[in-house]
């Protein structure tokens, strides 16, 4: 366990010394739900229900999906090609844990950085505009365990994109391949619930809308209680099928290592 809590250490020491990559993307994270925001308000300033939103559910929904997108908003596709180019990658193999376990904890330590400067802003801004009046502690706290397994799902996902760059030297561009799809799917831009028809309800099965739509549904109140559990278990299932995935492509990504070294 000290090792992991050492590989924690080392990425919040990361994250502290590339402050500038952190306060740029929280930046940007924080403008682009400023803009969704006053969209949203022009847009319920003409009609008072979409799709079942409301503006005051709509505005909860906006500060709750800029704290699901902040964390771990940092992805390490860049990181990993650059260490395969330079054979670093050698090193992180033969080191005495798990290559993924230690990319977690790694990434977990920036992430923690990251979730608490989004929740002092978010938190901020959010009781400014809404106050206490919409917030439950019941639903705050199936929020978090919620948020936790977005955590986990996105970090799949990005671990699958990553074994990408061992085939490719195009890391930027697996990079924004992965960042279109996960704000797109996942509910950082549009709910959801807003999408058209039979595209509506395939995006719904899709393993994105664990890190965003879900836990923000949760907190405003759009999934009723007694559903939350069995939301959640579906993100646990995803979390489960998409790390045996990873295992499985793993083992054919590292093989092209051994190969080329060999």
């Amino acid at each position: 366990m000290k090792k992991y809590i050492a590989v924690v250490r080392c990425g919040f020491l990361d994250g502290c010394a590339y402050r500038g990559n952190f306060i740029t993307g929280m930046l940007a994270n924080f403008i682009q739900t400023a803009v969704l925001f006053f969209v949203w308000k022009s847009i319920f300033a003409y009609q008072e229900v979409v799709n079942g939103y409301t503006w005051e559910l709509m505005r909860q929904y906006v500060f709750a999906s800029f704290l699901c997108s902040s964390v771990f908003s940092m992805g390490f596709e860049m990181d990993t090609a650059q260490r395969i180019i330079k054979g670093d990658i050698v090193m992180d193999l033969l080191k005495p844990m798990p290559y993924r376990g230690m990319l977690f904890f790694r990434m977990l330590g920036t992430a923690g950085m990251e979730f608490t400067a989004g929740l002092v802003l978010v938190g901020a801004v959010y009781l400014a505009v809404n106050g206490l009046a919409y917030i439950s502690l019941v639903r705050s706290l199936l929020f978090f365990v919620s948020l936790l397994l977005g955590m986990g799902i996105k970090f799949c996902i990005q671990y699958l994109f990553s074994l990408l760059c061992f085939y490719t030297d195009n890391a930027y561009g697996v990079t924004k391949a992965r960042e279109t799809l996960t704000n797109f799917f996942s509910g950082a831009l549009i709910p959801l619930e807003l999408f058209p028809g039979v595209f509506g309800k395939a995006v719904q099965w899709l393993p994105f809308r664990g890190i965003v739509s879900t836990p923000c549904n949760i907190f405003i109140g759009a999934i009723p209680l007694e559903n939350c559990l069995p939301q959640m278990l579906l993100q646990f299932f995803w979390i489960l099928l998409l790390y045996g995935l990873g295992a499985l492509l793993g083992k054919k990504a590292f093989g092209v290592i051994a190969m080329y070294g060999g």
